[in-house]
């Protein structure tokens, strides 16, 4: 059963428009709090603001949140938990009778007395605000910036490529235009100038020839074969090239002798509001094999899929049984990595043995359960080791997959 989330009152006047992110419960009681704030004398001008803003805010979007009226058995959770009918009392009250009737919540609020009762009297899994991830903030860092230079200030940047002039993070990379837009260039921060990349076309001998479509795929390409960087990631919209990019990058190198293998990992998700097909029958590979397809596409279907496998160059692995191991000389291969928590990703990193790095890709708006979508690893993991020397992240811009693929923006 999903989880959803449920705000008090100071979660939400601290969440402001990134709250209506995701479906949420509140109580009545937050409703009548906010009501009183408003007309209070005794409250701060700010607190006045935040609180006519998300006032505003719930008037707009109603209906894509559900309160939970303040009710009899509400009062009886209280009584017989020998509480003070307070504000914050009967808000997590409401939190306790909607997790045990309706549906599992993760409890969002930044008061230490509100996560104390909800955590230790009520028993509900408890977070701040700073924990939760909406997914929100996904443009802050992509992993390069785009500059045009006119013919001086590119006279400049290049006499002195030991100044970080437009203040890139360790690994960042640069997309040079001159004042026609025309792409001229690609660097790269390396902590002490902005040295050129080195990407190589690839010619392998299962995929044949592949070339970078688009700048950012340039940088892909380079990106992927840093020998330096063992956690690299790869986000981007539906036919960005995301999974074409990894697996003929990891094939090549697999092929050129510098990794043993590629593991497939894959958190077996269903997509979200459709329906489950069932019990699958079958051996565990065959269970993975239908969340395996993404990989077999790049590979001629399942017949390039099972030969690669054959072949020992690709072994497929469920999430659940990746714990305690040990992977060495391995690329740990993950898509729908949007589909991943915090903690999921932790336990990914610490499997990274020696010789082994960890490639992971994924679409931050593809998140098919609430649970991702406020608590996502993969961005969670751009966002902390963002400038870290052995991280390497770009994210794609435009599908390459086709045409109508492409047509799939214009329903947003």
């Amino acid at each position: 059963m999903e989880c959803k989330l449920f705000l008090d009152t100071n979660a939400l006047l601290n969440l402001q428009e990134n709250a209506f992110k995701e479906s949420f419960v509140i109580a009545q009681k937050t409703l009548e709090e906010i009501e009183n704030i408003k007309i209070s004398s005794y409250k701060d001008g700010e607190i006045k603001y935040k609180t006519r803003q998300i006032s505003r805010l719930l008037d707009i979007h109603d209906g894509e949140y559900e309160v939970i009226p303040y009710q009899k058995e509400i009062k009886d959770i209280i009584l017989n938990m020998y509480l003070d009918e307070t504000p914050d009392n009967i808000i997590l009250a409401s939190a306790y009778y909607y997790n045990k009737g309706n549906s599992p919540i993760i409890v969002c609020t930044d008061d230490l007395n509100c996560k104390f009762i909800s955590r230790k009297i009520f028993g509900l899994t408890t977070k701040g605000t700073n924990e939760i991830n909406l997914v929100k903030n996904i443009d802050e860092y992509i992993g390069y910036k785009d500059v045009t230079l006119s013919d001086e200030e590119m006279s400049h940047f290049y006499c002195n490529l030991n100044e970080n002039a437009f203040d890139c993070l360790l690994n960042e990379y640069l997309i040079v235009r001159k004042s026609d837009g025309e792409v001229v260039d690609y660097r790269k921060w390396n902590g002490e100038e902005y040295s050129p990349i080195s990407y190589k076309q690839i010619n392998s001998k299962f995929m044949g020839k592949i070339k970078p479509r688009n700048p950012q795929q340039v940088l892909a390409f380079d990106m992927l074969q840093d020998k330096n960087e063992t956690i690299k990631i790869i986000s981007g919209k539906f036919g960005s090239g995301k999974d074409f990019l990894m697996i003929a990058n990891a094939l090549k190198l697999i092929e050129d002798g510098k990794f043993d293998k590629l593991i497939y990992v894959r958190n077996a998700i269903g997509v979200k509001d459709a329906s489950e097909v069932g019990f699958l029958p079958g051996s565990k590979l065959e269970k993975l094999l239908p969340y395996a397809m993404p990989l077999a596409d790049h590979l001629g279907g399942e017949t390039g899929l099972e030969m690669q496998m054959v072949a020992g160059n690709i072994e497929i692995e469920h999430l659940g049984y990746i714990r305690g191991r040990d992977i060495k000389n391995t690329i740990i291969y993950v898509s729908e990595a949007e589909n991943l928590t915090k903690e999921h990703v932790q336990l990914l990193i610490g499997r990274v043995g020696v010789g082994s790095s960890l490639w992971m890709n994924g679409d931050f708006k593809q998140t098919d359960s609430p649970v991702f979508r406020m608590n996502n690893g993969l961005l969670s993991a751009v966002q902390k080791l963002a400038g870290h020397e052995k991280f390497g992240y770009v994210q794609l811009q435009k599908t390459e997959r086709s045409e109508t693929a492409a047509m799939a923006d214009l329903l947003d």
